[in-house]
């Protein structure tokens, strides 16, 4: 499990592809810098490969990313391509307080980005934003809290999953590259000419 599937979860990026929460290891073009982490808790072990990033590099990455959703506005487009990239998977509890407040503020902005006749899914995501939030800090911001039980819990749900299912649909519709024509199929569309 780790923190990037979630933030594309929650972003919309990959939901166009999976609706799977956390599906998978984060990996790096050079994993030969990182360093690998295992805590356990309870029967359960969770490893994480992040490489250390200081906490001013960590917070000039979570502003750069903020200023990106704040720039798309209630564009679910727009919020769809500035959210490509999720903040680094956080080393301390300082950084994971950032990253829980990023994902806070990326799923207030998909609520408000919603049309006004998909009020309950916008509120299911603001519901979400607040659990996610206090949660974390009830757990003192642990550093896999997003990608462990704790994150995995406060999103999900009925309200939580419908309102994702939604914001699919939606993208769909809006935002997804039209489907290239096949000439054959339509002849007004091919590029040779006539006769």
């Amino acid at each position: 499990m780790n923190l990037h599937n979630n933030w594309r979860r929650v972003g919309g990026v990959v939901m166009v592809a999976t609706l799977a929460l956390f599906a998978g290891a984060c990996s790096s073009d050079d994993d030969s810098k990182s360093t690998t982490t295992t805590t356990a808790k309870g029967d359960k072990t969770t490893e994480s490969t992040a490489k250390p990033m200081s906490d001013e590099a960590y917070s000039a990455k979570v502003a750069e990313i903020s200023t990106a959703i704040k720039g798309a506005g209630t564009d679910l487009c727009a919020l769809s391509t500035v959210t490509t990239e999720g903040p680094p998977e956080p080393t301390n509890s300082k950084q994971t307080e950032e990253a829980v407040g990023l994902y806070v503020e990326l799923l207030n902005a998909v609520a408000g980005a919603f049309p006004a006749e998909s009020a309950a899914s916008s509120e299911s995501l603001r519901i979400a934003a607040n659990t996610l939030q206090s949660e974390a800090e009830a757990a003192g911001y642990p550093t896999d809290f997003l990608s462990g039980d704790a994150g995995q819990k406060a999103l999900s749900g009925d309200g939580y999953t419908a309102a994702m299912t939604e914001y699919q649909t939606i993208y769909q519709a809006q935002c997804a590259p039209a489907a290239p024509t096949d000439p054959a199929a339509d002849p007004s569309a091919s590029t040779v000419p006539a006769g």
